[in-house]
């Protein structure tokens, strides 16, 4: 009995912390050269985001999409 409530109490005190989050940036919201991109123009559209971001580029997710409503493609993690 003691020795099993020594290894409960030693194996909860092993807690792992989370890593800092660091705030989420601005969506990059990106059009072609001023004119909307069509739905499939998601390759050329993330080479706009990427430009638009600098060097770090654009943080691209699996919640990426095209807003049909204004053309833009969206970048909700902004840049990386």
């Amino acid at each position: 009995m003691a020795l099993a409530l020594s290894m409960t109490l030693a194996t909860g005190a092993c807690v792992a912390t989370a890593p800092a989050v660091q705030p989420a940036s601005e969506p990059v919201r990106v059009l072609n050269g001023g004119q909307p991109f069509q739905m499939w123009d998601g390759a050329a559209a993330r080479k706009v985001a990427d430009t638009q971001c600098g060097a770090r580029g654009v943080n691209s997710s699996i919640y990426d999409r095209f807003d049909a409503a204004t053309g833009e493609w969206v970048y909700p993690e902004g840049c990386a």
